[in-house]
């Protein structure tokens, strides 16, 4: 043979390599393609399912959280309303802390003006009865 038709040959066999080695990176690439695809896809499922899981729970705690947000608002307002009748009650008794007007209990403890009655009315009932206990 001549050095040209073993030339041709070599050439020849190198084209062949050549593609041989394109088909099988080909086809490496292809499988690594599709695993990938199938990877994602299998990815795309968990989450869709874990969505699905996870938006009655969140729906739920939306309406926990309005209904807990209303009755704050109640209470807030209702805690306006008490401290407005605490001011009002203090205003019309004269009372503020410290200012000595309330006066001590039977039991020592400190009275509250609008309590006094109470006490002076007990008094009057245990005096007219000769009933005292303490």
């Amino acid at each position: 043979m001549s050095s040209k038709g073993y030339s041709l040959m070599v050439d020849h066999e190198k084209k062949m390599k050549r593609k041989i080695s394109n088909r099988e990176s080909s086809r490496r690439s292809r499988m690594k393609r599709d695993q990938h695809m199938k990877d994602l896809s299998e990815k795309l499922y968990y989450f869709l399912k874990k969505r699905d899981e996870i938006l009655p729970k969140m729906k739920g705690i939306a309406q926990v959280y309005a209904a807990m947000e209303m009755e704050n608002m109640v209470l807030r307002s209702q805690k306006q309303e008490l401290e407005k009748r605490l001011e009002y009650a203090k205003s019309v008794c004269g009372w503020c802390e410290g200012d000595g007007y309330g006066s001590m209990s039977l039991t020592g403890g400190f009275q509250e003006p609008w309590d006094q009655h109470q006490i002076s009315n007990s008094i009057s009932l245990m005096s007219s009865t000769g009933n005292f206990q303490f």
